[in-house]
């Protein structure tokens, strides 16, 4: 008897210990893989006549990390600068392009660091990103071709935390459409891996220190109440698991800015244009026709 419970202790012992390893292996493989994200081919410039004067670019962001990119000038001397999310490049954000130019605007979509063309190997949820939307407003703001007093910005998740972050520190950055991000990442760290206990989350927080990422550098409702004098367009879809209505009310509670949201219906985490294919180009040409 005394031995059946010995080696049912010990066989016990030995599945909690193998449930633990698969945690924190799952953990720190799961972190790994949005730090050192896969990176997408971009293909050639789209041939779409709307893009007629599409040209490729390069620009540096801090520490000379090169960023490679695609210009389209404006016909009517505005700017949109338009961000990607996290595995993406700059092609992700080519349908939103699309209804931008018709109208006339000028766009700058390029290559986060460590996606797509770009340098770098490691992503950082928005943090240095951020400097990386600088350098394209940088680019932007030297072009003879735009209204330096007239440009935005359009970021959809790891874009969305880098605009907006951004735009907290750079007036230049007149108008904001942030687009599945509104949870702070540190938050949304704890929400993901959290009900696993420590064993979630260390590993994780160790792949991030050893990557040189520091997860609560990104805190968007710090950001949002810096921008309480510029127009912020908060974008989710209503069944978008990572973004509850709460952390956008959250952000809108944040100041008194020309602020405003919308859930797209029966979108999840991207692919608005999908979803409402009317009513989405609406809104965020709308926005942009008004502040820009």
């Amino acid at each position: 008897m005394k031995r059946g419970l010995v080696t049912g202790l010990l066989l016990g012992g030995v599945v909690l210990l193998g449930l633990a390893a698969w945690v924190a292996v799952r953990s720190a493989r799961y972190i790994d893989s949005e730090v050192h994200p896969p990176r997408n081919p971009v293909g050639p410039l789209p041939e779409d006549a709307v893009f007629a004067g599409l040209r490729a670019v390069a620009f540096q962001a801090g520490e000379g990390l090169g960023l490679k990119g695609w210009y389209l000038p404006p016909r009517n001397g505005a700017l949109v600068i338009l961000v990607h999310g996290l595995s993406g490049n700059r092609t992700q954000l080519l349908p939103e392009a699309r209804f931008l130019a018709r109208e006339g605007y000028g766009l700058v979509l390029f290559d986060l660091g460590a996606h797509g063309e770009s340098d770098g190997t490691v992503s950082t949820y928005g943090d240095r990103e951020a400097a990386q939307v600088r350098a394209a407003v940088d680019f932007a703001a030297r072009q003879p071709e735009v209204d330096a007093r007239r440009i935005g910005a359009l970021g959809f998740s790891l874009g969305g935390y880098s605009v907006l972050k951004a735009a907290a520190g750079d007036p230049r950055i007149k108008a904001v459409v942030v687009e599945a991000a509104a949870v702070a990442p540190a938050q949304a760290l704890q929400d993901e891996l959290g009900h696993y206990g420590p064993l979630g989350l260390w590993p994780a927080l160790g792949v991030m220190k050893r990557a040189g990422v520091d997860v609560n550098a990104v805190q968007p409702a710090r950001d949002m109440a810096a921008l309480t004098d510029r127009p912020v367009l908060l974008v989710a879809g209503t069944e978008d698991p990572w973004v509850p209505d709460s952390a956008l009310d959250h952000l809108l509670g944040q100041g008194r800015g020309p602020w405003e949201k919308w859930r797209v219906p029966g979108a999840g985490h991207g692919d608005y244009l999908l979803a409402s294919p009317e009513e989405y180009p609406r809104r965020v040409l709308g926005f942009f026709s008004r502040f820009l």
